[in-house]
């Protein structure tokens, strides 16, 4: 009996640990664009964040302040700004109020006119507040939105991949390869990276980079050669990077 209730306990301490974590990403290209300047205390969101039992970081949120330290968002270069909030596995369903603060209220979007109503992924309050709403998930997600807009500034969906909360703007050129090809990409944030050539076999053929590298943009130069200098054959090769733990892949054809 007492084994029993240890385990029972043990699940119970299990599901109460249970959470969901999701991604705020703004882009503020164009809102700076048009003229804005970004405050000293950077990008901030506002929101019921407490009422939902949301952290970040293991710290507690509050409820529309964007001034409180658990409001901070991170920049990510690239005028791109991101948070990640958890939420208990209690709070899946619920709806998120919320919205993008430059350094704190007064420099906010959701004003009277924002398309963040008519575009339908947000709500008016009835006093020309426009607040975003996100039913809590209840899997991971991530977003990436153009400040004041329901879509990302190029007007694609903002809902991210699992790919592109890690790596973007993948390329590997020329491809087919006769003499070289470069593989070049952007990382959303620091850490480790390796970029490696493998056979169609998973069999490694070149190992291109490998260590820590800074958030920003990156490339590589393949010269069609093997770890140990010698030639390599034509045909199909995979070009594999994984960063920060999330693998991205490209076919290369050598013709030489």
């Amino acid at each position: 009996m007492k084994k029993t209730l240890t385990l029972a306990a043990a699940l119970v301490a299990s599901a109460a640990f249970a959470q969901v974590s999701v991604t705020f990403k703004v882009d503020i290209t164009d809102y700076l664009a048009s003229g804005a300047t970004l405050g000293a205390n950077g990008m901030r969101v506002g929101g019921n964040f407490q009422t939902q039992g949301a952290t970040t970081g293991g710290t507690a949120m509050a409820d529309w302040s964007p001034s409180n330290a658990a409001s901070a968002m991170t920049d990510e270069t690239n005028n791109i700004w991101s948070i990640t909030v958890n939420y208990p596995a209690s709070a899946a369903g619920v709806t998120q109020l919320y919205k993008f603060v430059n350094n704190d209220w007064g420099t906010n979007e959701g004003t009277s006119g924002s398309t963040i109503a008519t575009d339908n992924c947000g709500v008016d309050d009835g006093s020309g507040n426009i607040n975003r709403t996100l039913v809590v998930p209840t899997a991971n997600a991530a977003f990436l939105y153009c400040y004041d807009a329901c879509f990302q500034c190029d007007g694609t969906s903002p809902n991210l991949s699992t790919r592109e909360l890690s790596l973007n703007n993948l390329t590997v050129s020329p491809n087919p390869a006769a003499d070289y090809t470069k593989v070049a990409f952007s990382t959303r944030k620091a850490g480790d990276v390796s970029v490696r050539v493998l056979n169609l076999l998973g069999q490694e053929v070149k190992t291109l980079a490998a260590g820590s590298l800074e958030a920003g943009n990156h490339s590589f130069v393949w010269n069609l050669d093997a770890n140990n200098g010698g030639a390599i054959e034509m045909g199909t090769y995979l070009v594999e990077i994984v960063a920060n733990g999330v693998k991205s892949a490209e076919k290369v054809f050598v013709t030489k």
